[in-house]
């Protein structure tokens, strides 16, 4: 009678473990991270959400595009003084119709993250920059099976996207 008591507790003990997020940690100098995103942007079937302060990763907006393609509602809030830097593709993906906003209400937009589906975070130091990957000291973490998580960057997602004003963005984009 002890020991199915004893084992009857052990499985209990077992079965009710809490669930825990799956994360996933990069740095650089490396291509970890932008492998990541690059990643998680192919895999993305339904929306991509991005406020990332800087921008001219080719091959991250190559994949933005290619996404594009295949009918993913993207939409990319970044950073004005950022996004008019001679390095920066925020101008290109913007002739090229991705739905973009540069920031018009904080000083700095210095957010880096990026929600995918509804369902997965990466955030983190990393600027989607050639130097992030390739020369800066940077960081991101993938972040999935967080629902809470997600649901809370999803919500700071919207509302930059709300504050800022697209009108004051188009002006600005369209200038260049």
């Amino acid at each position: 009678m002890r020991k199915t008591i004893l084992l009857l507790s052990l499985l209990n003990c077992c079965l009710t473990l809490p669930a825990f997020a799956a994360t996933l940690a990069a740095f650089t100098p490396s291509l970890e991270c932008e492998n990541l995103i690059v990643e998680q942007i192919n895999k993305a079937q339904i929306s991509i959400d991005a406020a990332v302060y800087a921008i001219n990763n080719p091959h991250i907006v190559n994949a933005l595009l290619n996404a594009r393609k295949r009918q993913v509602k993207i939409r990319i809030l970044t950073d004005k003084l950022q996004a008019s830097n001679k390095y920066s593709l925020v101008p290109f993906m913007y002739k090229n119709g991705l739905d973009i906003k540069v920031n018009s209400k904080y000083k700095i937009e210095h957010n880096k993250f990026a929600v995918f589906d509804y369902s997965a975070v990466i955030t983190g130091s990393f600027n989607w920059t050639n130097a992030a990957s390739l020369k800066n000291s940077e960081n991101c973490l993938l972040i999935t099976d967080e629902p809470q998580t997600v649901k809370d960057y999803q919500t700071r997602f919207e509302h930059l996207w709300l504050v800022n004003l697209k009108s004051k963005s188009d002006k600005r984009l369209e200038k260049k």
